[in-house]
């Protein structure tokens, strides 16, 4: 019985395009945020013999269910599944969205011109509606990386915070 090799080519259809930068840019966000999601961990048990209010808790389970969230993310995105760790990175953005908002009613909103304002304003208003829309890109299989950049925002926030932390540390001293 022979093989005819071109039977096992498609004749019109070109190959999907390779997708390493988008691979590689998931891995760095799902990596760093496995970091972050494993050094946050144990701050979800660490209770300090307070009562735990509604805010608290919201605040532990978002500590909780980081690493669980970011290490898949990891784990699909080495894996290939690229859709699937875009997926679950947005749902992390969303389940870590109460824990931003359930200081505006002891607070009020703390939006304003200056990059905390800017970076509370992006965490709760723009975030969230971000990973709703990168949820929905990657179901459909439509602009992928559009996706990505916007399951990378929230990283890429916390990262600009420290490095801008850090250059005023080291200017004006701590």
């Amino acid at each position: 019985m022979s093989s005819n090799s071109s039977s096992l080519t498609s004749t019109g259809a070109k190959a999907p395009a390779p997708r390493v930068w988008l691979r590689v840019a998931l891995l760095v966000i799902a990596g760093f945020e496995t970091l972050l999601g494993v050094s946050e961990f144990s701050g979800a048990f660490d209770l300090h013999d307070a009562p735990l209010s509604l805010g608290q808790f919201v605040i532990n389970a978002k500590l909780a269910v980081h690493p669980f969230f970011a290490t898949a993310a990891l784990v699909l995105a080495a894996a290939g599944r690229l859709r699937a760790a875009i997926i679950v990175l947005a749902a992390y953005i969303l389940a870590a969205w109460p824990a931003g908002v359930e200081t505006i009613p002891k607070f009020g909103l703390e939006w304003d011109f200056s990059p905390v304002g800017l970076s509370i304003f992006a965490e709760q208003a723009i975030f969230p509606p971000l990973a709703i829309a990168a949820i929905v890109l990657a179901y459909r299989h439509r602009h992928l990386g559009l996706a990505t950049v916007f399951v990378g925002l929230p990283p890429a926030n916390l990262l600009l915070g420290i490095i801008v932390f850090t250059i005023a540390v080291m200017i004006y001293g701590f």
